[in-house]
């Protein structure tokens, strides 16, 4: 599972995702960075996440839990 978090007016959610759900990760432009949104994260289920991480961040935490879940197969 990953982590994310996405600003809120009050404060942060937190999401947990699968790693397999994840379909893209977009890094956020200039204005969107400006009020804390760091990346764009799609699922595969539509569903648009707009996280606090760095979308580099999100891909290393990606591929490493789906090279851990292989691993464990």
């Amino acid at each position: 599972m990953i982590r994310l978090t996405s600003p809120t007016s009050s404060g942060y959610e937190t999401h947990y995702v699968a790693a397999d759900n994840i379909a893209r990760i977009t890094e956020a432009g200039v204005s969107s960075q400006w009020h804390g949104i760091r990346s764009f994260v799609r699922l595969f289920d539509g569903a648009m996440l707009e996280c606090s991480e760095v979308a580099s961040d999100i891909s290393k935490q990606v591929s490493e839990a789906r090279a851990q879940e292989h691993k464990d197969e």
